[in-house]
């Protein structure tokens, strides 16, 4: 009997350097900087690595099933390929393993690289069967974990207070928890991605002018390239201060860095750990844990409830490029009821 290491199972994703070799060229191409002065440059000339991962991550699934199912199609150019029989077969190999929102998401990666690699074709017959499947798709049940950010909030200060009158006799635990509230409380109110929230420097990122406290992000530290800037609320000032002034430096022992979140070891906290940090509190508080996605949908569903005269405003607080975006994937409002303890929660 064959160990494990020895069963041969084909893969789901094609590696890039095994993909045609015309596909991989015209990949490379597309992704060269482009002069901004140059009006013949593809509107994929402005992705940002995110929208790159979404179109090359479906094609790698996709040229996974042609090579499993119909490898001699991969020595055709991939508009012979990118055909509706084909796709129809694809969508099949699909349902077996993943739900109808994740094929929509094949689909339309599928799609914008198909636009990429044969830009005169026409593949509105894509779209179609995309849309069509997107109205059928029902989206996992996120509301049951889905906590509105005066929850969240009321969350991050409760850590926050507790760790402040707790016994002394263990400091690093109380730190951490001191930290963890001042996180959940921030990310309630201003719902960055981990990445941008991991940035955040102590120097370089936290502005303090009398008693105001303002946190910028440079377009480096989001996934737009925007720069975003957020004034922390008079509510949750005190605490920021508190944490740069007293609990921080106590985290950093002898370990100086300029990062903001400090980890139990003195070192930076890193993207990863922030993530695991706010599911750890969010599943012993509520019961169901929360990612910091979940943070975003429950700020733009928290808009709609509250204001939504002014959902726009959302895209701007979840530094969407595009304010569809924020629409077609945060705002849940239709699933939830009305409440005012948003705004009494910040400036009661």
């Amino acid at each position: 009997m064959p160990r494990k290491s020895e069963v041969h199972r084909p893969l789901k994703h094609l590696p890039k350097d095994q993909w045609p070799s015309g596909d991989r060229l015209r990949f490379e191409l597309a992704r060269q900087p482009r002069d901004i002065f140059d009006e013949s440059a593809p509107s994929c000339s402005n992705w940002s690595e995110g929208t790159w991962r979404r179109v090359e991550t479906p094609y790698r699934r996709w040229l996974g099933f042609l090579a499993l199912e119909f490898p001699a199609d991969l020595l055709l150019p991939a508009e012979k390929r990118i055909i509706p029989e084909r796709v129809k077969g694809f969508v099949e190999h699909l349902v077996e393993t993943i739900r109808d929102t994740s094929i929509v998401i094949n689909l339309e990666g599928l799609l914008m690289a198909a636009r990429l690699l044969a830009p005169d074709d026409d593949f509105d017959w894509l779209s179609a069967l995309k849309n069509r499947l997107a109205i059928r798709a029902r989206p996992m049940e996120r509301l049951s974990k889905l906590k509105m950010p005066w929850d969240t909030l009321a969350l991050g200060l409760s850590l926050m207070d507790g760790a402040m009158i707790a016994s002394p006799r263990n400091h690093l635990l109380n730190e951490i928890e001191y930290r963890d509230g001042l996180i959940i409380a921030l990310l309630s109110l201003w719902p960055i991605r981990r990445r941008s929230m991991a940035a955040l420097t102590g120097s370089r990122h936290i502005v303090r002018s009398c008693n105001t406290l303002t946190i910028n992000l440079f377009g480096a530290d989001t996934k737009t390239g925007r720069p975003h800037s957020f004034v922390v609320p008079a509510k949750l000032s005190p605490y920021l201060i508190y944490y740069l002034d007293v609990v921080r430096p106590r985290l950093l022992k002898y370990v100086p860095h300029d990062a903001l979140w400090v980890s139990q070891h003195g070192k930076e906290l890193t993207a990863g750990s922030v993530y695991l940090t706010i599911r750890k509190h969010t599943r012993e508080h509520f019961g169901a844990a929360m990612g910091m996605h979940d943070f975003r949908r429950a700020a733009a569903t928290s808009l709609a409830l509250e204001a939504p005269d002014k959902v726009g405003l959302a895209s701007s607080l979840l530094q969407h490029a595009k304010q569809d975006t924020t629409g077609r994937h945060y705002n849940l409002a239709g699933m939830a009821h009305a409440s005012r303890r948003f705004r009494e929660a910040i400036d009661p």
